[in-house]
């Protein structure tokens, strides 16, 4: 296909949740190293973050707060945000109103397409993890 030329605006506020001293290490290595903080992050803990990192309770602010913004913007439009998984999480939680710590019953595939409406009373679901733009018959442009 060709592109559209549409504009990418980077927005600091949809940026995946800072992990601080987690980063780089594997999982077993988190257990290993610090047992206690990586039973709290296993458990969902909304206050905890790790050295040089942010909550549960951060990211979720931050993410609701820049998308209302940029919908906010956007009256009537259609906008498309871009996000690692831990965003959309976020933001499905925010537009089924479920709580932080709720464990996930919802796919949060790669490349897939989520739906919200933004209005001011909040967001809410419209589609979720629709993957059918990857189906081969779909990405084949000889497809008739």
């Amino acid at each position: 296909g060709r592109a559209r030329g549409l504009r990418v605006n980077p927005e600091a506020g949809l940026r995946e949740r800072g992990f601080g001293d987690f980063e780089g290490k594997t999982f077993a290595e988190i257990e290993a190293l610090l047992p206690e903080q990586s039973l709290r992050w296993r458990k969902r803990d909304p206050e905890f973050a790790p050295a040089g990192g942010e909550s549960l309770q951060a990211l979720s602010q931050r993410v609701v707060e820049a998308t209302e913004r940029l919908a906010a913007r956007h009256p009537g439009e259609l906008i498309a945000l871009v996000g690692h998984g831990g965003v959309m999480d976020v933001l499905y939680r925010a537009a089924t109103r479920q709580d932080i710590q709720a464990p996930r019953t919802w796919q949060l595939g790669n490349a897939a397409i989520n739906r919200l409406l933004w209005t001011p009373d909040g967001l809410s679901l419209v589609g979720w993890a629709d993957t059918q733009h990857l189906d081969n018959a779909v990405r084949d442009e000889n497809h008739a």
